[in-house]
Order: C-alpha cells, then structure tokens, then sequence
C-alpha cells in the first residue's frame, strides 16, 4: 500500500458553483481506479476553490498506484465528470506521511 497526496485547485475564477462534498470523490476514486491499482481508504478536505486528499492505494508498485491514481483524478476532472473545472496540481507519494513523520515529535 501506498501513500499518495493529491491537490486538485479550480482552474481559475470563482470556485464552482456546485460544491464538491468529499464522499462523492472517495466513491468516484473507488469507481473509476483502474486495475492493478485500488484505493484502500483516502482522507479529503474540500475548501473553496481547493481540495486535497491523502490516499492509500494498493498497487503492485509505487509507480503503478501512483499512474493510477493520477489518471482517475483526470478523468474525474473532465469537462463531464464530477470535478469538471478542477486542475490536478499534485499528485505523487509522500514518503513522510508513509513513515508517519508528517508532524514533528514533541520533546519534554
């Protein structure tokens, strides 16, 4: 299993009108993922204009979770998909989310 962070931003001007919740796009991931990769589980925030996801995709390799994942956010984002007028930005492993070193240790 993998550990993928993903950015998607709006292309430019207002953030869409319909707002984007994030169940819908964890059960669009689940849908449109290709084989050999599957999402486990994802953690989405959505913001105005922005969302971001932490992902944990099984795949057979880094590199295929990561094509994976990245070709199901594009056709997601597709003029009639459900994040149409949305750019993915970033979309690529994050080895300190993966060894849990996402925030710094606290020393007393």
């Amino acid at each position: 299993m993998y550990v993928i962070r993903v950015r998607l931003e709006t292309a430019g001007g207002p953030p869409p009108v319909r707002p984007v919740a994030a169940a819908t796009v964890r059960d669009a991931l689940e849908r449109v993922l290709r084989e050999p990769a599957r999402l486990d589980h994802a953690r989405i925030r959505t913001a105005p204009g922005a969302l971001d996801a932490v992902a944990f995709v099984s795949a057979p390799g880094l590199l295929a979770a990561e094509a994976g994942l990245r070709a199901a956010c594009v056709e997601l984002s597709h003029p009639q998909g459900p994040l149409a007028g949305w750019l993915l930005r970033h979309c690529e492993a994050d080895s300190w989310l993966a060894l849990g070193l996402h925030e710094q240790p606290t020393y007393r």
